[in-house]
């Protein structure tokens, strides 16, 4: 009796270190993973308080495709890459030459490529000011 009671004890005492080892790991890359490895492929103001980044991821290789990723924000003064790194991007894709435009609050997006993710939830802020834009999305079939 007394080694079954250890055997248990010992298999609980390792399992909860292990879940609290995976635990930890998976918190630590997700608030302290590094940013993407971009560089700034195109920046464009679209209106008075929008200006759209567009990202282009810089690693991989030959069998890597091209990833862009867009962003809105206000205008971003020094380093915008790393500012983008703290920002989500409301359009990644492996097409760079996206046509982006702004009318009041209505954004829209006219794509030819292949969309990997897209959200229509954006906020950010320009001088002080928090804007939350509708954005539409025609996307097309490269031919």
């Amino acid at each position: 009796m007394p080694n079954s009671m250890v055997i248990k004890w010992g298999h609980r005492i390792v399992t909860v270190v292990l879940l609290l080892l995976v635990a930890s790991y998976v918190a630590y890359q997700h608030y302290t993973g590094p940013p993407y490895d971009d560089a700034l492929f195109k920046s464009q103001q679209l209106n008075e308080n929008t200006w759209l980044y567009v990202t282009k991821y810089q690693g991989g290789g030959a069998t890597v495709s091209e990833v862009y990723r867009y962003y809105l924000s206000g205008k971003i003064a020094a380093n915008p890459v790393k500012a983008l790194g703290e920002m989500s991007p409301f359009l990644t894709s492996d097409s760079g030459e996206a046509k982006v435009t702004k009318i009041g609050r209505l954004v829209t997006v006219r794509i030819t490529g292949r969309i990997y993710d897209f959200t229509n939830s954006v906020l950010y802020t320009s001088d002080g000011i928090e804007y939350i834009p509708s954005i539409e999305l025609f996307a097309y079939s490269p031919s």
